[in-house]
């Protein structure tokens, strides 16, 4: 089925027409099969060809002139011919069955043949078609049936032997199906005297008929205005309907499709017939489903009017189709309105009616041709008819307690919906009241729970643990009800429901609760506060507690370093000491594990043991900034803190060089010097000094870290001819002056586009020039450092250049 859209002259391609099939095959490939149908080429031609075999095939004989000889063979013998010595003279009867062209129209007819072989090509050819009666059985050569007219000669100029022969009968095809006959016979002779010559004999291909019939296209049906279909008292919510009629033609070709067919859609005001409209579309292969809109600005709202439609193919047109009348309504309802008694609008506490609870709500419309209503809390989701006075009462349950709603849309009697209710309720917490009789008990201790009622005249409660096996336990007087049960699970969920004297049931509780099993820990030197606890380098300790029973040792882990197993006490409890070797943040990380193997879950905590690392100071490298330089000294003095006493000695570390000690002086204070040697491009000159005090007491106190970056004292350089802004060309040769910013440079060392090294002195003005050439266009890069007798490196300088490509 294909539809055409489209506008009056205007027929829409978007659909996909059905593929076209054309008669060219050789008379080979026609008699492959009983019959083989084709669409025709041009529309002077539409309709179906069908080429049509005959239902029966004999010949008779002048020899035996009162046998008959039926054959399905797939040639015949025509004129004389010789067999054992034997003269034989043979007439053909070929009869084609005319009924499924009932009612058609020929348009065109042909006999198509050949021959099988020919006793003498040097004769011509005196082949003759002619048309006799229908006999009732295959004839013999004494009841032949009367001869009625000649067909014609077939191929008197095709060459010899023709394997394709071809014979134009469309007038007595025409005739016979006119007249109303169910069958045509033809008759294949030799013509005249030459019948009884042998040299004009030959055996003749069975025939076929290729017909060209057209049938009158059928009225349409189906019609539908705006997707609805035509009955009394139609009506449509829109100016610009889609009118659409199913087109069929008796003409079939499967499975392909039928004959080429078009609609004329003819509408009119059904109060003005006179301003009939009509439109026709393009061709389409039958049965097609064909539409056609209705322009903006030609109908309007009250407006009735009619439509009928024809079908036509190239030679024929049916009559009209039924009229469809239809009436046109644009105008939208007014949005409804909402109520109810058993959940009143609005979003008052505590509610009414709850969870479960079926409430009533009634929809209605000051408009008077109100058909139904569409509702539902997401989205338009249910339709409920109205009825008399235009109202609908519906049922709806909330599924949970809180605030509500219901979107409600009203609709006409013609599909108008109106706009959008909100219907804005609360539904009230019918749940019970859930109370942990018992909030620290252990996993596997019994632990009551009590519900209260949250709903009137409740009875009973029916509850279960973790989704297990359900229970019922009877309300007392006041309507309340204790259980007991033993979690076996750490996270543990009770659902219950209230049940009133008359069956309704609550929403459910859902009461979730934990039973703990991480341990318990406290430190007397470090709280879990965020607060700072004793300095880095004291001892102290951290007991562990049970949160189940039988615990027999405890897995601990500090700072998510290797897990360590302590042994429980008789209490189930366990005391570890600990000494931070660093201030600020730690972690300790316990869980417990029963004699049964039965593993808790893990408690993490924090704790801050306060700094008492020394501090550090440089005049020259100063902390978080940069200064000095490679090769500049500077002196690092060490301080202790204010609550350490009795430092002896320092240790520190710059990064990159081994650990050293100094020893302190009198007032606890030490001195060192450090001499970068070179700058440290890795970290950007950025340094990190690590120092750490030692009492006589033997305590080492946290380590103190302070960073310091190394100014690079970078060369210059500059160029009169190369710069990052071009102005260069390739093989264009210039200079490049290196100025050196490191005290005592003796030479620089520098690349060109990160290459090999090379190496230039310096001048006794500590300058020094590099010639160079570009050998290619584009980017380039030159890297530049100074260096001192003594091996002193200062950081890179760099320096980007374009060279202009042309």
């Amino acid at each position: 089925m294909q539809f055409n859209r489209g506008f009056p002259g205007v027929p829409s391609g978007r659909l996909r027409r059905a593929p076209r099939r054309f008669l060219t095959t050789g008379l080979a490939g026609l008699l492959a099969g009983a019959s083989a149908l084709t669409v025709t080429t041009g529309p002077a031609a539409a309709g179906v060809t069908q080429y049509v075999l005959p239902t029966s095939v004999s010949y008779t004989d002048a020899r035996q002139p009162t046998l008959a000889f039926p054959t399905t063979a797939a040639d015949v013998p025509v004129g004389t011919w010789q067999a054992d010595g034997v003269k034989h003279t043979s007439r053909a009867y070929f009869t084609f069955d005319l009924t499924p062209y009932r009612g058609k129209e020929v348009i065109t007819a042909q006999v198509v043949t050949g021959e099988s072989t020919v006793t003498d090509c040097d004769r011509p050819r005196e082949l003759e078609l002619w048309r006799t009666d229908t006999p009732a059985a295959a004839p013999t050569w004494n009841t032949a049936p009367a001869v009625r007219e000649k067909v014609g000669d077939v191929g008197p100029t095709a060459p010899c032997p023709a394997g394709y022969l071809e014979l134009g009968a469309t007038e007595v095809f025409r005739q016979a199906v006119a007249d109303g006959r169910d069958s045509l016979t033809l008759m294949a002779r030799i013509a005249g005297d030459h019948e009884e010559n042998k040299h004009f004999g030959r055996r003749m291909k069975k025939p076929g008929a290729s017909l060209l019939a057209n049938g009158v296209p059928d009225v349409p049906s189906k019609l539908n205005v705006a997707g609805r279909a035509c009955a009394a008292g139609l009506l449509i919510g829109t100016t610009t309907p889609i009118l659409t009629a199913e087109v069929t033609d008796p003409d079939k070709l499967e499975p392909y499709a039928g004959d080429r067919v078009r609609a004329t859609f003819a509408w009119w005001p059904v109060d003005r017939p006179a301003e009939r409209t009509e439109w026709t579309s393009s061709d389409w292969y039958a049965p097609a489903l064909i539409q056609y809109t209705v322009p903006s600005g030609l109908l309007v709202d009250g407006g009735t009017y009619a439509f009928v439609v024809r079908a036509a193919d190239e030679h024929a047109a049916s009559g009209w189709s039924p009229e469809c009348r239809f009436t046109v309504d644009t105008v939208r309802p007014p949005a409804p309105t909402v109520v109810s008694t058993d959940y009143p609008a609005g979003s008052g506490f505590p509610g009414h009616g709850g969870p479960g609870i079926a409430g009533d709500f009634t929809f209605s419309s000051a408009a008077d041709d109100i058909a139904g209503f569409w509702y539902g809390r997401s989205g338009l989701t249910t339709y409920a008819a109205a009825g008399p006075g235009g109202t609908a009462t519906v049922s709806h349950t909330p599924d949970k307690y809180g605030p509500d709603w219901l979107n409600v849309q009203a609709v006409d009697r013609t599909g108008n919906r109106s706009a959008q209710t909100r219907y804005s309720f609360t539904v009230r917490n019918t749940a019970p009241t859930v109370t942990d009789g018992d909030p620290d008990a252990w996993l596997g201790q019994p632990r009551e729970f009590t519900f209260a009622p949250n709903m009137t005249d409740v009875v009973e409660y029916v509850w279960s643990l973790n989704n297990g096996t359900q229970q019922t336990v009877a309300a007392d007087a006041a309507g309340t009800a204790t259980v007991t049960v033993t979690p076996t699970l750490a996270r543990n969920t009770v659902h219950v429901r209230s049940r009133t004297r008359d069956g309704v049931l609550s929403g459910d509780a859902g009461y979730t609760f934990s039973v703990r099993t991480a341990p318990f820990v406290t430190s007397e030197q470090w709280t879990f506060d965020g607060m700072p606890g004793a300095p880095a380098g004291t001892e102290g300790s951290f007991t562990f507690k049970p949160a189940m029973a039988d615990v027999t040792e405890y897995v601990y882990a500090f700072d998510y370093g290797d897990l360590r197993t302590v042994q429980a006490g008789a209490d189930g409890s366990a005391t570890i000491s600990y000494t931070p070797t660093d201030a600020g943040h730690h972690t300790i990380e316990v869980f417990s594990r029963t004699s049964a193997g039965v593993q808790s879950a893990s408690v993490g905590l924090a704790f801050y043991p306060a700094s008492i690392a020394p501090t550090v100071a440089s005049e020259v490298y100063p902390r978080n900034t940069t200064g000095g330089g490679p090769g500049v000294p500077g002196t690092f003095t060490f301080a202790p803190h204010s609550s350490v006493t009795g430092v002896t000695s320092y240790v520190y570390q710059f990064r990159g060089e081994p650990e050293r000690t100094v020893a302190a002086n009198a007032d606890g204070t030490a001195s060192v010097e450090w001499t970068p040697s070179a700058y440290d491009n890795e970290y950007g000159g950025w340094t990190e000094l690590r120092v750490r005090a030692r009492t006589a007491a033997g305590v080492t106190t946290d380590a103190q870290y302070y960073s310091l970056r190394v100014d690079p004292q970078s060369p210059l350089v500059t160029s009169d001819v190369f710069g990052w802004q071009g102005g260069a060309v390739v093989g264009q040769t210039g200079e490049f002056v290196f100025t050196a910013q490191l005290p005592g440079t003796t030479e620089f060392v520098y690349s060109f586009d990160d290459g090999a090294e090379s190496t230039v002195a310096a001048g006794a003005d500590g300058t020094a020039r590099v010639s160079w050439a570009a050998d290619s266009p584009y980017g380039h890069s030159l890297t530049v450092r100074s260096r001192t007798a003594a091996g002193v490196v200062s950081g890179p300088a760099y320096y980007n250049i374009f060279i202009d490509p042309s």
